[in-house]
């Protein structure tokens, strides 16, 4: 997917059709860049792209340039670095779909950060008329996660039945079934095969102070029993309790 979009702007300046505004030198720069990004030597292609930018601050490609050493630069876990050159891409008015994958890149990691609201906004300005080469169903997936860990339960459900309905077949559709229609985060302190288990565990948590509730999922045609406590409306809310709860010697993990 993005190798393609790395391809349209390798024919128009690295092969010889020319850049509007690229030279020789200009062209070498990228093409050493490239060559890097492909081979996964992400550091080299920070160092070719960088070359390419100096060479001609104003060139009419640099949206794409700015993007792809920002990519490089996720990889290479230099993320704040990676964000601003996201931006200089959106900012450069990359040509689509850069500008699109840009939007997307920069939302999944504040995503991943957990700041919601800023992956959404970004999400957003590309989710009602995508690229066909976007990867759509994870873009929605991770908005209906937003949305909830926000609080917006039932604006999350739009997401994920479209989602479902759209994008049956996919990985992210099978994750946004397990969270449709949910109302509220949970703390679950396990997952075990048998019954008795669990009841034996949730009365360990009970003693503790905290109340119980039983449930079962279907993990890899398994179906397990778990043991959760707790309700609250967002994530934030729902990691504070899940402190609580493990300073009491439990094992924690939030779900909706």
């Amino acid at each position: 997917m993005r190798r393609l979009v790395m391809l349209v702007l390798v024919s128009a300046c690295a092969l010889g059709a020319g850049c509007a505004s690229a030279n020789t030198a200009d062209r070498d720069a990228f093409n050493a860049g490239y060559a890097a990004f492909e081979a996964g030597r992400w550091q080299d292609a920070v160092d070719g792209f960088t070359r390419y930018l100096r060479s001609d601050p104003t060139s009419a490609d640099r949206g794409e340039v700015y993007y792809y050493r920002g990519e490089a630069l996720v990889r290479l876990e230099r993320r704040a670095e990676a964000k601003t050159d996201f931006v200089r891409a959106i900012g450069a008015e990359a040509r689509p779909p850069i500008d699109q994958f840009a939007r997307v890149a920069i939302g999944n990691l504040y995503y991943e950060e957990g700041s919601d609201a800023k992956a959404i906004e970004h999400y957003a300005k590309i989710i009602r008329h995508p690229d066909k080469d976007l990867p759509v169903p994870t873009v929605l997936l991770r908005m209906g996660v937003s949305l909830q860990r926000l609080g917006k339960w039932a604006l999350a459900d739009r997401y994920l039945g479209h989602l479902i309905q759209h994008y049956s077949e996919t990985a992210a559709a099978k994750q946004a079934i397990r969270r449709l229609h949910a109302d509220a985060f949970r703390v679950q302190t396990g997952a075990f095969a048998s019954m008795t288990t669990a009841s034996r565990e949730a009365g360990r948590v009970r003693a503790a102070g905290f109340e119980t509730r039983l449930g079962r999922i279907s993990r890899g045609g398994r179906t397990l029993h778990t043991v959760q406590v707790g309700r609250a409306n967002t994530y934030v809310e729902a990691a504070v309790f899940a402190q609580r709860v493990r300073q009491a010697g439990f094992d924690t993990l939030i779900v909706p």
